[in-house]
């Protein structure tokens, strides 16, 4: 097994370099904080990383830890407190492959329904939450799933086989810590000893803006919303100058913002939903940016309607029943539709110019 070791350069007193060596710590005080510093900084595992699922329930037992890279696709990582052995390798392959087994509605319900856990972000709808942040690929979370092991250090058996089965073209990887301590500084290092293989080819999208537009129609008709929901779509579109994306679910109302990494991308502002659980009622969520962005409006809405709405991790929904009930509340939130538009370029100009300043320092 390859043994990590770490040194300090430090001058001595004729100003010359010495390396002075720096303890590692031992597993045991290691694996304690291993899993929960992953998942408040996953960045660690792979650059860009969203976790949405820890300790999730599968046939198979419970999956550590899954995430959403940057290019949209799934990583399921099964994590070693220890040595990383033969046994770590199957259960991997068991969770991703149990994953992978799943039709795209029940991976999504899935996703929604094990998310909130130890951590990691609630996610109520996990088609729209996933569609906000990868607009361009709407179903690359269907792609079979990466697989990641992670521990403290491995065999060699376990490393030759998984360096085998990545050559042979599995989405397995294998990454490695190694903490140490210098006096009263501990320092991580990360070892990532077999690299996931670029991905050959992407599945065809199979849910396209209007196979997702049939789908939505058809479910509001089922449920007794089809006018209902016609409606409100009518009014959000008229009334904001968002992007609207139809789901399978509902429709979502996304309006540009740059990333903190600067790049432009959509975010959802307001949702609307159908569910076949609730026959006859169309879900009404405003997010929180769009709360904050009209925190004047929504101060003085709230004062005449908050009792009909709930408020779950910052968003605020409610339900709305028939034609006539949305009828009346929809003039009331015409005041709120314009704050969030004002609010929205009031906060692209503020960062428009900050970062115009930062560029010129």
């Amino acid at each position: 097994m390859l043994e990590i070791k770490l040194w300090t350069l430090e001058k001595d007193e004729n100003e010359k370099l010495i390396a002075d060596p720096v303890d590692i710590l031992n597993q045991t005080e290691t694996e304690n904080q291993l899993e929960e510093l992953l998942v408040r900084s996953p960045d660690l595992l792979v650059p860009g990383l969203t976790l949405v699922g820890r300790q999730s329930s599968t046939e198979g037992g419970a999956l550590d830890l899954l995430g959403v890279n940057e290019d949209g696709n799934l990583v399921v990582f099964e994590l070693k407190r220890g040595i990383l052995l033969r046994d770590a390798i199957a259960q991997v392959i068991d969770y991703a492959s149990y994953l992978s087994n799943l039709d795209s509605d029940n991976l999504r319900e899935h996703i929604s329904q094990q998310s909130g856990a130890g951590g990691i972000e609630k996610i109520e709808d996990f088609e729209s939450w996933y569609q906000e942040r990868f607009p361009n690929s709407p179903d690359g979370y269907s792609n079979p799933p990466s697989m990641v092991l992670v521990g403290l250090g491995i065999d060699d058996r376990t490393r030759r086989m998984i360096e085998f089965l990545s050559k042979g073209g599995l989405d397995i990887s294998l990454v490695t810590f190694h903490a140490f301590r210098k006096d009263d500084k501990l320092f991580l290092a990360k070892q990532v000893e077999i690299q996931i293989p670029e991905r050959k080819s992407r599945q065809q999208q199979k849910y396209t803006k209007s196979a997702n537009l049939e789908t939505l129609k058809a479910l509001a008709v089922r449920v007794g919303t089809d006018k209902l929901l016609e409606s409100m779509a009518t009014f959000f579109r008229s009334g904001l100058p968002a992007y609207e994306w139809p789901s399978r679910s509902g429709y979502s109302y996304s309006l540009i913002e740059r990333t903190e990494r600067g790049t432009p991308s959509y975010r959802v502002y307001v949702s609307i939903y159908v569910f076949e659980s609730h026959r006859g009622e169309v879900q009404l969520v405003f997010q929180q940016r769009a709360i904050q962005a009209a925190s004047h409006s929504f101060k003085q809405f709230l004062a005449e309607h908050g009792k009909r709405f709930g408020e779950s991790h910052g968003n605020l929904q409610t339900w709305i029943k028939s034609e006539a009930e949305w009828n009346e509340l929809s003039s009331s939130i015409q005041p709120v539709l314009v704050g969030i538009i004002d609010g929205w370029k009031t906060k692209t100009r503020e960062e428009d110019a900050s970062r115009i300043s930062e560029e010129s320092d």
